[in-house]
């Protein structure tokens, strides 16, 4: 098009256009969340997280655990371990309701979080009726009870077989799209089949009801009894969070660990993604191993590997970071660059009240004038370094 058909939409400051009632809305977000918990509200809470569906919009869109996906919908829990669409260009996750745990009249909220697992509670009234501690690489899917109520769960496939033969409690699930399920209830609460799709539990059940794929056509097994046997080793060890450290141990080397909280006993079952498995520490205190026995579970980042441990242990080598350039400037471009950035200097505003009041430009101020005064810091420019560190 040419020039004279082209119409600035707005030539006022974008301050002016975007400030007040935009800062105003962004600040009340939160607290008009109703999938945070009041506890919450208080504090900052973290932005572009992984379980950020449970907050935004209707909260009813999938996050990803890995090996499973989640939905918590307005009356049920949906759980789906995905298979994947391989396309030349792509690879995807595909969903489908696997398992539906139905809460009727309930509503969910986000309560607890940490850096590997948030914690989602469904209310009925003010009461908590079930808490689902959502921890990603947990080889189940958990659902606490804390009211009794009687368990009902249905699937989008039909049920073919279920096994109840190895133990109270618990169930090996045959649905007919291939894949092999074990469902155990704390209480040791008997299961039946309901209808074509539905599974129950003979009367009311309270404590942790758990869910974890044996096997499926992208998931397969060789011995399906040695998988159920070793899942059912990990039942009564529910991780619900973790606590991941870092600490020097070599020069440009770092510890890190994960301490898995465990509700329960014994040690967790967890999956690890590959680019873990090639750094893990295997160790007999406090006690990590690898569980070949149960399914390598698909995902979109690479085959995942049990794992029974309490701590996770890796090193890792860490690139040196600094302030200045990793390359020297020569003689000729510090020159260049004390000009520039002089002039950059220079035109930073003295008067502290013209600054950006909303947070976003705000700190795009700030951080403008902060890399000035690291340039001029590098180019032996002191002048130019101090005001800048003066304006920021």
């Amino acid at each position: 098009s040419d020039s004279q058909s082209v119409q600035a939409w707005s030539t006022a400051d974008p301050r002016a256009i975007m400030g007040a009632s935009r800062v105003a809305a962004n600040s009340q977000s939160v607290s008009a969340n109703r999938f945070l918990h009041d506890s919450l509200k208080p504090k900052a809470v973290p932005t572009s997280v992984w379980w950020q569906n449970l907050v935004l919009a209707a909260g009813d869109q999938p996050v990803v655990t890995s090996p499973y996906m989640v939905r918590c919908l307005e009356d049920a829990v949906s759980v789906c371990a995905p298979t994947p669409l391989v396309h030349e260009k792509y690879v995807a996750s595909v969903w489908h309701d696997d398992w539906k745990v139905h809460l009727a009249g309930c509503q969910h909220q986000v309560v607890a979080y940490d850096p590997v697992a948030v914690t989602v509670v469904y209310f009925a009234g003010e009461q908590a009726a079930v808490t689902m501690p959502l921890v990603r690489g947990s080889a189940f899917m958990t659902a606490v009870f804390d009211l009794p109520q009687q368990l009902r769960l249905s699937t989008t496939h039909a049920i073919l077989k279920i096994d109840l033969s190895f133990g109270d409690g618990a169930a090996v699930v045959y649905l007919n799209n291939g894949s092999v399920w074990l469902i155990c209830c704390e209480d040791n609460a008997g299961l039946q089949q309901s209808g074509v799709s539905g599974l129950e539990s003979c009367g009311n059940i309270c404590g942790a009801v758990r869910l974890a794929l044996v096997s499926s056509s992208c998931s397969p097994v060789d011995d399906e009894k040695a998988a159920v046997e070793a899942l059912l080793i990990a039942r009564d060890a529910v991780p619900v969070g973790g606590l991941v450290g870092v600490a020097g141990r070599a020069e440009n080397t770092a510890l890190f660990t994960i301490n898995w909280r465990v509700r329960g006993s014994g040690l967790p079952l967890m999956y690890a993604l590959p680019h873990h498995q090639t750094c893990l520490e295997m160790s007999e205190d406090p006690g990590c191993f690898w569980v070949d026995s149960v399914a390598a579970q698909w995902s979109s980042r690479g085959r995942m590997r049990a794992v029974a441990g309490l701590q996770w242990r890796w090193n890792e080598d860490m690139e040196p970071v600094g302030f200045a350039g990793p390359t020297p400037l020569s003689d000729e471009h510090k020159d260049t660059l004390r000009r520039l950035v002089a002039v950059d200097a220079q035109s930073l505003d003295d008067n502290a009240k013209n600054l950006p009041q909303d947070p976003y430009f705000f700190g795009k101020a700030v951080a403008r004038a902060m890399r000035i005064a690291l340039i001029a810091d590098e180019v032996g420019d002191i002048q130019s370094r101090d005001r800048a560190i003066d304006h920021a």
